[in-house]
C-alpha cells in the first residue's frame, strides 16, 4: 500500500458529485484488513490479479479519463496506510498511473503490484486489435467483489466517454460514508451468545492446533531452474457445452454448480497427495465468504469478506456422491449462518493483543491445504450492452475475464472459478517457492481431468 509519510497529507481525488476521499479519512483498519496487512510479504504479496481480454480499438485518452473518474468513486484504491500510531489507519492518497505496453503480455512478467504500492495497478497490453487489461488489486484494500465493482464502473465510464457525453456516467449511486461502518456486520456489534463463542472456538482451534495437509511435491527439483520465466497464474476456459453440462449435472443432483466444483477440488487434492506422507492429514479448503449486508451494496469497493474452512479426511473422498451431499449441506450452512463472521470474530479477539496474531501467522503451519474462490459471473452483470454474446464498451468487446487469489506459505494453491458469457474459467496460482510452471500446469490438468470424469459420469 501507499507509503504513509508520502500520502498522509495529500488530498484525495475529486469524486463525482463533488465529494473527496478526505471526507472519510482517516479510518482505522478493520481486523480483517489488518490480517491481510500482516500477511503481505515480499515472496507472498497480498495481491490478486484480474485479467480482461478484449477485441477492438481502444481510445487511450478516453480510457485514462474513465480510470480517473472510476478511481475517484472508490477511496481505498488510492489510499495509504499510516502505521505510526498504536493501530494503523487509512489516509488519503493518490491513484497509480496506467502502464501501456505494445505487444502481448510476456510470460513471467513481474506482477504489477510489486512495482506499485497502490490499491490497484493497471497494465494495458495492446497487440493489434487485441487488448488485455491486467488489474492487480491489493487485498488489504478490496476483495474480489469490490474489484469487479471498480472494473464495472471503469468500463461503464469508458463506454460513456466513447459516446462523447459530457455528463456523469450512468453509475448506480454509492455512499462513501458507509465505509465508516464496513465492518458493521461484525459479531461483536450485537449481543454475543454462548453459541457464538462455541462457533468461534470451532473455527479458531483447528486452525491453531490441527495441521492440515499441504499439497505434495510430486517431482523432485520442482521449482523453475535458472530463473526461467513463469506466468503469474494459469487459466483454462471450458466451452459453452461443457459449462452447460456441468451446470445441468449440479442441478440434477439438487446442488449448486459451486458445490460440484468444490467437491471435485477435494477429489483432485486427495488423488494428488495419494501415496505421500501428507495423505495422512486432513484436507482443508479455504472458501472466501461475502459478509455484505443489504445496505453495503451501496458502499464503494472495500474488503468485506471473511473465510470459511471445509475439512475432509481421505476416507471422506472415497465416496464422491456422499462427499457432494456433505459439501452442499456445509456450504448452505455457511451462507445461512454467515459462518465467516466467526473467523472475523476470532481475528478481532487476537487483535486485542496483536503479537499473538503475528505469532500465529509467522508459524510454518498450513492453515489450509488450498484456496477455492468463486468469482461468480461478475462481468455478466455489468450494465453494458451485449454484442455477439459478449459485453461491449465503445469499440471494445470483452471476450473473457478471469482472476486468481493470493497464496500464503504452506497453502500452496489458489484456485478460482469465474463464469462469463456462458463459459466457465478455472485458474490456478501456485507457490513458486515450491512448484515450477510444469507442476502448476499438471495440477490444473489434474483438476480438469476430474471435471471431465464428472462430465462423463453425468452423461
Amino acid at each position: 500500500m501507499s507509503d504513509p509519510n508520502e500520502n498522509s497529507n495529500r488530498a484525495g481525488s475529486s469524486a463525482a458529485g463533488g465529494e473527496t476521499a478526505g471526507d472519510v479519512f482517516p479510518l482505522r483498519l478493520t481486523p480483517f484488513e489488518f490480517y491481510y496487512l500482516l500477511e503481505d510479504r515480499p515472496d507472498y504479496p497480498s495481491v490478486f490479479p484480474i485479467h480482461l481480454e478484449c477485441r477492438g480499438a481502444i481510445d487511450r485518452a478516453v480510457f485514462e479519463r474513465a480510470y480517473r473518474l472510476a478511481h475517484a468513486r472508490h477511496p481505498f484504491l488510492s489510499a495509504g496506510i499510516d502505521r505510526q500510531g498504536r493501530w494503523p489507519n487509512w489516509v488519503a492518497g493518490l491513484p497509480a498511473s496506467i502502464r501501456w505496453t505494445e505487444g502481448a503480455p510476456a510470460s513471467g512478467e513481474e506482477p504489477a503490484a510489486r512495482r506499485s504500492p497502490a490499491g490497484v495497478y493497471v497494465d494495458v497490453w495492446r497487440d493489434g486489435d487485441r487488448t488485455v487489461f491486467v488489474f492487480v488489486f491489493h487485498h488489504v484494500a478490496v476483495d474480489g467483489m469490490g474489484a469487479f465493482q471498480f472494473i464495472a464502473d471503469l468500463m461503464v465510464a469508458y463506454a460513456h466517454g466513447c459516446c462523447g457525453a459530457s455528463t456523469s456516467p450512468p453509475w448506480r449511486a454509492l455512499d462513501r460514508q458507509l465505509l465508516r461502518d464496513r465492518d458493521g456486520h461484525g459479531l461483536f456489534k450485537r449481543r454475543v451468545k454462548a453459541i457464538d463463542l462455541v462457533r468461534i472456538a470451532r473455527v479458531s482451534l483447528p486452525l491453531l492446533f490441527r495441521r492440515a495437509a499441504v499439497v505434495s511435491q510430486r517431482v523432485q527439483a520442482a521449482v523453475n531452474a535458472g530463473g526461467e520465466p513463469s506466468p503469474d497464474f494459469l487459466v483454462h476456459t471450458l466451452g459453452v457445452q461443457e459449462t452447460a453440462e456441468l451446470t445441468h449435472i449440479a442441478q440434477s443432483q439438487s446442488v449448486r454448480l459451486n458445490d460440484l466444483l468444490v467437491r471435485d477440488f477435494f477429489l483432485m487434492l486427495c488423488a494428488w497427495n495419494e501415496g505421500t506422507p501428507e495423505a495422512k492429514r486432513p484436507i482443508r479448503v479455504l472458501v472466501p465468504t461475502n459478509l455484505r449486508r443489504k445496505q453495503d451494496y451501496r458502499m464503494p469497493a472495500a474488503n468485506v469478506f471473511s473465510y470459511a474452512f471445509l475439512t475432509r479426511r481421505v476416507r471422506d473422498c472415497r465416496h464422491p456422491a456422499a462427499l457432494l451431499d456433505s459439501v452442499h449441506t456445509e456450504m448452505a450452512a455457511i451462507k445461512r449462518t454467515r459462518w465467516g463472521l466467526y473467523f472475523e470474530a476470532g481475528l478481532r479477539l487476537f487483535c486485542i493483543w496483536p503479537p499473538l496474531l503475528r505469532w500465529s501467522l509467522k508459524r510454518k503451519w498450513a492453515f489450509a491445504t488450498a484456496i477455492f474462490s468463486n468469482l461468480g459471473g461478475g462481468f455478466d452483470h455489468v450494465p453494458l450492452p451485449w454484442r455477439d454474446g459478449h459485453r461491449a464498451a465503445g469499440g471494445l468487446m470483452v471476450e473473457n475475464g478471469y482472476g486468481a487469489g493470493p497464496i500464503r506459505p504452506e497453502t500452496r494453491l489458489a484456485f478460482a472459478a469465474h463464469k462469463y458469457a456462458g463459459r466457465l474459467s478455472i485458474s490456478v496460482r501456485w507457490d513458486k517457492q515450491v512448484f515450477g510452471t510444469r507442476e502448476g500446469r499438471a495440477i490444473l490438468d489434474a483438476y480438469l481431468e476430474q471435471l471431465r470424469k464428472t462430465l462423463g459420469e453425468g452423461r
